[in-house]
């Protein structure tokens, strides 16, 4: 009998996000596979119970000013304790951490690194990290950018989306999230579209985009209600937009919560019009795995989510107007609104599952182990 692969997941960061989610989910999913899988992550995080209750060791080491440092000796600590095979790492600070942790255990162990942002990376890691490291892209998007800026082999890139868990995210309007609706002030006949994401400056996540769409909706469809689920510092801005369009009854700011699969239960349409880099969106498919139909926008990774025209549109980014004909097409078209959600669910299922992503990173640590 093969023992099974003894893996640390390392995140500094764990502060809420679509990296520190796929963080758990990858976790829960290797854990569900009979991986020997740790979580190392920082004291004090509000995700920590989180995490706790995935039922796997967790690591959590002091958030101070010399995080890497604390975080370099407890990685190296586990590694040595628990003869670690692979540290996979999910956040830009932690590469070198994670290298330094490794090479100091001497144990062998092999570096896997997911690259979750669109963002190019710095001077000195495009030189010397394909020599250190295997490194995972959560879209073609993040590839492209990858095979440009990186310099080494181009075998050490793999392609691995994400995964939801669509057990958590599913298309049945629970109790909870029939609650929420009562407390936002929304009724049964309520359309409610939603956006979902922080709301920083300048552009945060095409909020402002959804209020102006709001506002070419308003005579047209007044059953129709948004909601802008997030924070960040666009918050008073929002606010007062809001009151210049006259969508006081009309609008909700959500602030955040970790109960996001009651607050996308409850909406009836996700709103993505991202204006800023965008590695895919991975509330996308939270929201279709809830069963709600997708309107987002024609940027980076973001097509990769889903099939315009069987899951949900595509707008271009920043288009308002675009936006609000959309949204239009299904406050006319229940039918198809119905019909978009329940493919994108399948959808999910058969491609996007928290099993499927463990299932392929799994069959990546295997390889390398195999080839080592």
């Amino acid at each position: 009998m093969t023992a099974p692969l003894r893996i640390l997941q390392v995140n500094s960061r764990f502060a809420g996000g679509g990296t520190d989610n796929q963080t758990l989910e990858l976790t829960a999913g290797l854990r569900d596979l009979g991986v020997q899988v740790r979580l190392s992550i920082p004291e004090g995080t509000r995700w920590l119970p989180l995490a706790r209750e995935l039922g796997v060791p967790v690591h959590a080491f002091p958030a101070r000013s010399s995080l890497m440092q604390a975080a370099i000796r407890q990685w190296r600590s586990v590694i040595r304790a628990h003869r670690i095979q692979i540290i996979h790492v999910h956040q830009g600070r932690d590469y070198w951490p994670a290298i330094m942790a490794a090479r100091l255990a001497a144990c062998g162990t092999r570096i896997v690194i997911t690259r979750h942002l669109m963002t190019r990376p710095r001077r000195f890691t495009r030189w010397f990290l394909l020599s250190m490291a295997d490194v995972v892209a959560v879209s073609n998007a993040v590839l492209d950018v990858l095979k440009q800026e990186l310099h080494g082999p181009l075998s050490r890139l793999h392609l691995i989306y994400g995964g939801i868990d669509t057990a958590k995210f599913h298309p049945v309007r629970t109790p909870a999230a029939l609650d929420f609706r009562r407390q936002q002030g929304w009724e049964p006949d309520h359309v409610v579209f939603g956006v979902v994401g922080a709301f920083d400056l300048p552009r945060g996540k095409g909020q402002l985009e959804l209020l102006d769409a709001a506002c070419r909706l308003r005579a047209e469809f007044p059953h129709a209600r948004y909601a802008i689920i997030g924070q960040g510092s666009m918050e008073s801005l929002l606010r007062e937009r809001i009151t210049t369009l006259g969508l006081e009854q009309a609008v909700r700011i959500v602030p955040f919560t970790e109960k996001i699969a009651t607050v996308l239960s409850a909406l009836d349409v996700l709103t993505h019009p991202a204006v800023g880099a965008e590695a895919l969106g991975l509330v996308i498919w939270e929201g279709m795995s809830c069963g709600k139909p997708v309107i987002a926008s024609r940027l980076h990774g973001i097509p990769e989510a889903f099939v315009e025209g069987e899951h949900g549109f595509l707008v271009p980014p920043g288009d308002a107007g675009a936006l609000a004909e959309a949204m239009r097409a299904l406050l006319t078209d229940p039918v198809r609104c119905r019909r978009f959600g329940e493919a994108g669910r399948r959808h999910i299922i058969r491609h996007f599952s928290r099993e499927i992503l463990a299932r392929q990173v799994n069959e990546l640590y295997c390889g390398l182990l195999t080839n080592q």
